[in-house]
């Protein structure tokens, strides 16, 4: 499959393209504002979301439309039952801020009547919009339990399958009625389905159980598909491609947090120009741990940043900085969190919804995953609901500088007639300026051959100033058509008092 996609947009998570820069040009990392949404909270007592409401889901925005796939749960009736008990849930938005639920009539009028149910058997794990070899408009990932099916509400007959738990691939044309494609294996109780439309393939990460020493952990495996149905990458356990597996230093950041490990959680995938991010739920285990191969329950978390080329391999910025922190007791993300599958462009922002639960993970569970009789059922009501961070777009992190410093960034040619600039410079002295110069070869890391290109230098830059996500870069006497496409080029950029998060090439 192809995987190669040219840098017209470039993101300073990744500073793979750094030729040269200063010793004061840093890179820093903005944390996201955490946004209060309306309309997804649990239902009262006795409805088909009681207990909570979460996200392992998505968000797709088409026109002017927010349509959302979410896990809705029932308070847990006894302690002999399992407490995961999850439904597909489908709501809608205007401007994904203020949520409706609305009455499908699709299922359950008997047993939820006004309900947004589908009929979907397990717990959504990514919707998206199909890519051309695919006979549908959506696919979904679904990850059933083996729990039994819901009278009235997933007991048809296309969801009586005599091995049930497993991930599986659905297809609907409306997003509301789905059907099945395949199974693709059983690992797991957490996964994230991706449609990566600039290499025309699914990507699914799934859970698995890995070992790192003597300690067995949750990670993750990814598979890929041109069509949702043939997926490559797993021959079996072991066979497989392990993509997100906790280490030493993941232990290390445990530590720092007062617990002894970390393992993964959940993660959602966005492509920003000629990478992909990853927004990874790391899980810091709590003692005591289980003495076998088995999961820990008790234990905190926090999200962080990745990125890839490929969406195989993975690597993390310097130190693996916290991206998405819990709130504090009290609130409802004060205990655990989990990721959608994706970020939701809207306007200039990046919307990212995550279901936060009041609780720490092992809240009211033994070691063994039992229910903890000593907390009254009635306790089990309201304990999660979906909530918002957003960025402003493609701001993930950024590289800067406190008084002036210069970095040069290996752009191999110009993809456009226009260069952008994803900048902020708050001061009233300070700008960005850039300059244009030519490698000195056409090979990766090639350093450049001048100061700059007759015209490019950063003089006769008009300096950018103030805050954009997309803000055009101008020479005085010069206009960047007259730079062969075929000329390998460098970019160099002056920042004063300011930073940049990226930069795009467009022809307009």
């Amino acid at each position: 499959m192809k995987i190669n996609v040219n840098p017209k947009k470039r993101i300073f998570l990744n500073t793979d393209g750094l030729t040269q820069w200063d010793l004061n040009i840093y890179q820093r990392f903005p944390e996201p504002e955490k946004v209060k949404i309306s309309g997804l909270e649990p239902g009262s007592c006795g409805s088909w979301d009681s207990g909570l409401t979460t996200i392992w889901g998505t968000v797709l925005k088409e026109k002017n439309l927010f349509r959302m796939w979410y896990w809705g749960q029932p308070e847990t009736p006894s302690y002999d039952v399992s407490p995961d008990l999850p439904f597909v849930c489908y709501a809608e938005s205007e401007d994904g801020i203020d949520w409706n639920k609305p009455d499908l009539g699709i299922t359950g009028k008997n047993k939820y009547p006004g309900n947004n149910l589908l009929t979907l058997p397990g717990c959504c794990m990514g919707v998206v919009h199909a890519l051309p070899k695919t006979d549908a408009k959506y696919l979904m990932a679904l990850i059933r339990y083996n729990v039994p099916l819901v009278p009235d509400v997933t007991d048809i007959p296309e969801n009586k399958l005599d091995c049930p738990g497993g991930t599986y691939i659905y297809a609907s044309d409306d997003g509301l009625h789905w059907r099945l494609l395949t199974k693709v294996f059983m690992h797991g109780d957490w996964a994230c389905l991706y449609a990566d439309k600039e290499t025309n393939r699914y990507l699914l990460y799934n859970k698995v159980g890995a070992m790192h020493g003597l300690t067995s952990r949750r990670s993750a495996i990814v598979v890929q598909s041109e069509d949702g149905i043939h997926w490559e990458g797993y021959d079996g356990v072991g066979a497989w491609h392990e993509c997100f597996v906790p280490d030493d230093y993941d232990d290390v950041i445990a530590k720092q947090y007062g617990g002894i490990l970390a393992e993964y959680y959940g993660v959602g995938i966005y492509r920003c120009g000629d990478i992909l991010v990853s927004v990874e739920d790391i899980f810091i285990v709590w003692p005591p741990l289980r003495q076998c191969f088995a999961q820990n329950p008790n234990g905190l978390c926090h999200f962080r940043l990745g990125f890839s080329h490929d969406g195989l391999i993975w690597r993390h910025p310097p130190g693996r900085p916290v991206w998405l922190s819990l709130g504090c007791p009290g609130e409802f993300d004060a205990g655990f969190m989990v990721p959608s599958s994706s970020f939701v462009e809207h306007n200039d922002e990046l919307f990212f919804y995550y279901g936060g639960s009041r609780y720490d993970h092992g809240w009211c569970i033994n070691s063994d995953f039992s229910l903890n009789r000593n907390i009254p059922l009635s306790d089990h009501k309201n304990t999660a609901k979906i909530m918002m961070a957003k960025i402003k777009k493609d701001r993930f992190a950024s590289l800067s500088s406190t008084y002036s410093g210069r970095f040069d960034v290996d752009a191999e040619h110009r993809y456009g007639d226009f260069l952008y600039i994803n900048c902020r410079c708050n001061s009233p002295d300070s700008y960005i300026r850039v300059a244009i110069a030519e490698k000195q070869g056409p090979y990766h890391g090639a350093l450049r051959k001048s100061e700059n290109l007759p015209g490019f230098g950063f003089d006769d830059c008009i300096p950018v100033t103030g805050d954009h996500i997309r803000g055009c870069v101008k020479f005085k006497n010069n206009h960047l058509t007259s730079i062969s496409t075929d000329m390998p080029i460098t970019l160099r950029f002056e920042l004063n008092k300011a930073e940049i998060f990226g930069y795009e090439w467009d022809d307009e």
